[in-house]
């Protein structure tokens, strides 16, 4: 068989056009848990940072090596971090959505 057509629009005007642009045009925000985890990191790596180059510079002041000065910094630094996070966060948001 054959057929007429009439184009009315292409492309983004189109209904899939302008579908396709809704769904490409979405923005991925943070979630609230997200920002509040993301702030927490960020004052246990500025605490961290800070207590570790308090250290090192009193090891240099008292007379440490160099070497010895950076290790405690770096001893530190890594300690600081908590072990438990993950599983503390994980824990958490498990309790909030049995919550729900």
């Amino acid at each position: 068989g054959t057929a007429t057509g009439l184009v009315i629009s292409t492309g983004d005007r189109t209904t899939i056009g302008r579908i396709a642009s809704l769904a490409s045009g979405v923005e991925n925000e943070k979630t609230p848990i997200a920002v509040e985890i993301e702030h927490f990191v960020d004052i246990i790596a500025g605490l961290a940072v800070f207590f570790g180059a308090t250290f090192f510079l009193v090891a240099m002041l008292i007379g440490y090596p160099f070497l010895r000065a950076m290790v405690f910094f770096m001893a530190i630094v890594v300690a600081y971090v908590p072990e438990g996070l993950l599983a503390t966060v994980t824990v958490c948001l498990s309790l909030t959505a049995k919550r729900l």
